[in-house]
Parts: C-alpha cells; structure tokens; sequence
C-alpha cells in the first residue's frame, strides 16, 4: 500500500486520546524484590520499559493497551503502546484512545507519527512536548472519503474542528500489509545459570581494542550510496545513518570493518553500545570495539555488548567516551574453570590475575536464550 499524504488532514492529537500525565516516580525509590509491573522511563528502546518492578500500595498500575510517549529530554517523543500494565517516571504522558476503532494497528501507526513531529518541530530544554501534547499537538491523517473522492464530514466535530473523520481502517490495512512475518524460536529456558558471584573483573584494555572515527556527513551518505552501514552517535535504528559506499570510505580513509564488532557512541547517546553483525564504518562521533579474532563471535560480541551497556550511565551529562577511559573501564565476566577453579594464564593475557573469559559459555549461553536460535 502506497501513502499519499498530500490528501491526509491535521489532527489535534487531544482530540484522538485522553491524556494524562503519568505517576512520576523515582526508580531508584522503587524496590524489585518481586517485580512484576512494567516501569516504563524516557528510553527510546526495550518500549519504553526500563524496568520491572514491584507493585507499589495504593498505586493502581495503568493498563495494558495505553499509550506512552516521552515529554523532555534526548529521546523527546519516542511513544509506545504498552503491553503489559505499568507504572511510569517523571516526564512522560500516557494516552488513552478515545474510540474502540484505534486498534493496535491503528495506534501503532499513531505512535510513528508522533515520534516523527516531534523530530521535527519539539526539542529538550527548549520547545518541549510537555507544553504542547494536551493542547495543540497536531498529527496528520488519511481521511475517509465518499464514493467521489469528497471527504466524509463529521456534523459533531469529534476529532476535528472541520469534521473530518480519520481513515481508520486505512491505518490499520497499512500496518497489516507491512512485511513481517512472526518470529518463532525451538529454545524455551536456557539450561545454562548465571553465576555472577563467580565471575571475575577484566579491564576492557584486555580484552577489546578500539577504532576511533572520523568524518561521515548525511550529505556524503546521500551522496555516495552503497552496502556499507554508517554508524554515528545516535540511538535509534541501532546507531545507523544510513549505508555508504565501501571504496568511497576507503578513499577518505574512513575507520571501518567488515566483520562483526561494536560501536559505541562517543557523544550524543554517549555510551551506547551497538552490535553491527556486518561490519560498519563509523564516524567521528562513534568508535569499533573489536575482540580478537578466534572470540569474535555473535554470541561473545551479544554477551558483552549487554554488559557494557549496563555502564552506558557513566557518560550521562554530557560526559565523552574517549579511548583511553573506556579502556580502562572494567566489566565482570564469567571465568575458565578447571573443577571448578579458575584457570589461571601465566601469561597474564586478559587480567592481571591471570583469569581467562569463558568465551565458549558466553557463546553457548546466547544462543540458548529464547530466539537465539535465529542468530
């Protein structure tokens, strides 16, 4: 299905849901002794879920269904339809929609276009969506027509001040026709337990190396298209501008790979650490992070990239990656053992106690997960 938008019309999203502000909570004041409600924050990632947390007295968890959609902040406007109840952080609106016809379809294609208004027209510390999002936050929409091609006006004015009246079985048939098809996996529970007390601590000088950027515009990717993934600091599509042209990087003495590696953001989303299963070149706002060779596998590179993620926090406030303090950064990882005790390198390769990562555990492990079976 084709989408012609010049026919489509502004709607006041206000008139679409009822919105409310969320429950403003702190999750470093929430307990997760037995979580079982989703707590949803201003992430652009994982829905909007930031974590699971207990059920907080005489706080009613909002139902599965809703819609989030992030007010402030770097990632201002990523919205997601909630699947599970769910508590929220500061910041963020939840929206209920106004008439049974907005199907998870009908919403899924909704949360796109908000998220593409407010690219476009809100930012943080600035024009916020907070300000904006019950009153005059306007999305555009494809209409229902008569058999002439006239618009079906609406006499009460329900959604719009000119009557008109949103497409919604057009939304919903667009997303239905999208292609996709369900993901399945053979893997149910993973028969390998995550013992984290007896991991061991590796400085990331032992056991990565890292490629700085350089250079990479959006106007030499539109310009020099190709098969090659652009990475640069951004969070969203898994870090990737766009694809650019191999032997043009080449002859800009681009930093690339053609094999699996991470990235991590140097500015920006600082911190996030991205998995690129094809190689990539990065610009100067991004770094490769490489395993040696005989480790570089999914499954380690997948294991790892959780773990450094987990440091992601570290770079907030507008703190840098550089080499030399990434480098030097230090994760914990599970150990070589030989009857249960660590297998120690003289050599002293990876740690300077000698511990050596368990690589064919960290790959074993992944692909035992539910769906890992599909890398």
């Amino acid at each position: 299905m084709n989408l012609n938008t010049s026919a489509w019309r502004p709607f006041i999203l206000a008139n679409l849901y009822e919105i409310v502000m969320g429950d403003k909570l702190d999750k470093n004041k929430t307990s997760q002794e037995n979580p079982t409600i989703n707590f949803v924050s201003r992430i652009s990632y994982n829905n909007g879920v930031d974590a699971v947390i207990d059920r907080i007295d005489g706080l009613t968890p909002h139902p599965a269904g809703l819609l989030t959609v992030s007010l402030g902040g770097e990632y201002l406007g990523s919205c997601y339809i909630q699947k599970a109840p769910f508590y929220t952080a500061q910041n963020i609106a939840i929206m209920k929609p106004r008439t049974p016809e907005m199907t998870f379809e009908v919403n899924m294609f909704v949360c796109s276009l908000v998220k593409y208004e407010c690219k476009t027209k809100y930012y943080a510390f600035g024009r916020e969506l907070n300000t904006h999002i019950r009153t005059d936050f306007e999305i555009s929409l494809p209409i229902q027509i008569d058999n002439l091609g006239m618009p079906i006006i609406d006499r009460n004015h329900i959604y719009s001040q000119y009557g008109y009246i949103p497409d919604w079985q057009f939304m919903e048939n667009y997303i239905k026709s999208l292609k996709y098809k369900p993901l399945t996996t053979s893997n149910n529970i993973s028969p390998y337990n995550i013992e984290v007390s007896k991991w061991k601590e590796f400085k990331l000088s032992g056991i990565l190396s890292i490629l700085n950027g350089k250079g990479i515009t959006e106007e030499e990717i539109e310009a020099n298209p190709g098969m090659l993934r652009a990475v640069q600091s951004g969070e969203d599509n898994n870090g990737v501008m766009g694809y650019i042209d191999l032997s043009y990087c080449i002859s800009k003495g681009y930093t690339y790979c053609l094999q699996p590696c991470l990235t991590v953001a140097r500015t920006g989303s600082a911190g996030f650490v991205s998995f690129q299963k094809d190689g990539c070149v990065v610009g100067d706002s991004a770094k490769i992070l490489l395993l040696e060779s005989q480790h570089a596998s999914i499954g380690c590179y997948l294991f790892i990239q959780t773990l450094l993620n987990m440091h992601r926090f570290k770079y907030d406030f507008g703190r840098k990656v550089t080499r030399n303090k990434y480098l030097n950064e230090s994760i914990v990882l599970p150990v070589l053992t030989d009857n249960g005790n660590p297998v120690i390198d003289t050599t002293h390769k990876y740690s300077n106690l000698g511990y050596i990562p368990d690589w064919d555990f960290m790959e074993k492990y992944i692909k035992n997960l539910p769906y890992g079976d599909k890398i």
